[in-house]
């Protein structure tokens, strides 16, 4: 049995629902409709554009608008592909927010813990894509409130979304709160940043980060017995 948390703050990407997935499926949708290529080729190159601009974006390098405006302008001017990348990028989060796979045992757990801690979603992602996702994954309804970065203008890591979400919730007690996410940066450190304990979801076994988390799981069904 660890310490004794009241109030639980879940990711979602990578954490209850399986984004690469959701993104796959999306993007292998669109792309189709458009009848431009498509293959693993593409989705990898996309993964890798995408995830240094949110690296960016986490280290206020850029806004997030430069996010939605150039990852796929990038990704056709390096693939030779003749289109206009933001209005793609409009279709795309369209087709996103119509995927939602959970992580397995995402609901179970989620149903045995809700009756016994205070739950909330703390995301960095877009507002309407994981409102839709979480309500139509069916996970929604075992979380108080889902805190969007969209919606707050900040986003983790940074210490003011934490402190925004520790504002909003009643009676909030940081040694009392625990931290569940796939994201070394913007959930342990994020976290640890606030004062906050973190539990760090490693399905694929990855090393530990620095810092390192309060402690880690490779199953989500192992919070119901560390809890």
């Amino acid at each position: 049995m660890e310490k004794r948390y009241e109030i639980l703050l879940f990711d979602v990407d990578g954490t209850l629902l399986d984004f690469d997935r959701a993104e796959h499926a999306a993007m292998e949708k669109i792309f189709a409709r458009h009848g431009y290529p498509y293959s693993e080729e593409t989705l990898l190159r996309y993964r890798e554009i995408n995830s240094q601009l949110w690296r960016d974006y986490e280290q206020d390098r850029i806004l997030k608008p430069v996010i939605h405006m150039t990852r796929f302008e990038q990704l056709f001017r390096e693939f030779s592909i003749e289109g206009d990348g933001a209005a793609f990028n409009r279709e795309y989060l369209d087709a996103l927010s119509a995927e939602h796979f959970t992580i397995d045992a995402a609901e179970e757990v989620c149903a045995a813990l809700s009756g016994r801690y205070r739950m909330y979603v703390v995301t960095n992602g877009v507002s309407h894509v994981q409102r839709r996702r979480m309500r139509e994954s069916g996970l929604e309804q075992y979380f108080s409130d889902l805190f969007i970065s969209e919606e707050m203008g900040v986003q983790k890591p940074k210490r003011e979304f934490f402190e925004l979400v520790s504002h909003a919730v009643e009676n909030f007690a940081p040694e009392k709160t625990l931290v569940i996410g796939d994201s070394p940066t913007s959930d342990v450190k994020g976290a640890q940043g606030f004062g906050l304990d973190a539990c760090w979801f490693n399905p694929a076994g990855r090393p530990v980060p620095s810092p390192a988390p309060t402690w880690e799981i490779r199953s989500l069904r192992e919070l119901l017995s560390r809890l």
